[in-house]
C-alpha cells in the first residue's frame, strides 16, 4: 500500500480588489484560495476587509490551519 503525503496545503487569504492607493483597510476585498504558492480560485469579491477576514479564517479552519493570534 502506498501513501500520499501533501506537500502542500490550500489556505485562503484576503487581497485587495485593486492595487490603487488607498487608506489601508478601506475599499473592497476579495478571498483567493492558494494550494501552496500556485493560485487555485477567488472565493468572493467586493467583500469589506471585516467579512473577508472572517470568511478567510473559516476557510483556513476548515482546510486544517489553525488560527493565527492576532498580535502586534
Amino acid at each position: 500500500m502506498q501513501t500520499c503525503i501533501m506537500d502542500e496545503m490550500f489556505r485562503a487569504e484576503v487581497e485587495p480588489m485593486k492595487n490603487d492607493d488607498r487608506i489601508p483597510r478601506m475599499g473592497l476585498y476579495k478571498v483567493v484560495i492558494y494550494e501552496g504558492s500556485r493560485f487555485v480560485r477567488t472565493d468572493k469579491e467586493n467583500l469589506p476587509i471585516s467579512a473577508a477576514e472572517k470568511l478567510a479564517g473559516d476557510l483556513n479552519y476548515q482546510f486544517g490551519h489553525k488560527a493565527r493570534s492576532k498580535q502586534a
